[in-house]
């Protein structure tokens, strides 16, 4: 929870815009996340809280002994994004991490393309991620998360030194994230991953 007061905070200090906040939680710690802000300097901002129920990720996920932590439902909260938050067109999406050192009004200016769902950062663009990951190569490519050794990876014919991006900060167009199913897609790629 400090990591998402310390974001929230950032993104409060330095914009005049008026910014609403939909903070993502889990339905035991609801309560404490809004009674935390009720009684904070971040008393004044405008914000809902909505509960994430991780039995949407039921059969989607497996267990990964090497790095639990990355299973942890929340992580999972930004492919929800329409279902969760659905009054509005254009959405920025942060990771609790994130700490924001300009106006977050000029994140959300961020013109998408016709057709695109997104825009997000591309990682290769990032020099705090290019350190080599043992026996598996740069961790800002696909070759980082990618295990090309498997022939239904390689027959996806993505090149291994290909950018990833980086979900962690998202601009979301929510009617062409729907038009164009998204989350359903991701569920398929999820179901994939756990086969």
């Amino acid at each position: 929870m400090g990591a998402a007061v310390a974001a929230i905070s950032s993104i409060y200090s330095n914009t005049e815009a008026n910014v609403l906040f939909y903070i993502i939680g889990l339905k035991t710690t609801i309560p404490h996340i809004r009674k935390w802000i009720e009684n904070s300097k971040l008393k004044e901002i405008k914000f809902k809280t909505v509960e994430f129920n991780p039995m949407v990720l039921k059969g989607k996920i497996r267990q990964d002994a090497s790095r639990p932590e990355l299973l942890q439902p929340l992580n999972f909260v930004r492919f929800y994004l329409p279902l969760l938050i659905q009054k509005h067109e254009k959405v920025i999406y942060l990771d609790d991490d994130v700490i924001v050192q300009g106006d977050i009004q000029e994140l959300y200016d961020t013109k998408l393309a016709p057709g695109h769902a997104a825009a997000f950062s591309d990682d290769c663009d990032l020099p705090s991620t290019h350190e080599m990951v043992r026996s598996v190569g740069m961790q800002n490519t696909y070759m980082g998360f990618l295990d090309y050794r498997k022939q239904a990876i390689r027959d996806l014919g993505i090149s291994p030194s290909t950018c990833s991006f980086n979900p962690g900060v998202i601009v979301a167009n929510m009617t062409e994230w729907k038009h164009q199913r998204i989350t359903k897609q991701l569920e398929k790629w999820m179901q994939r991953n756990v086969e």
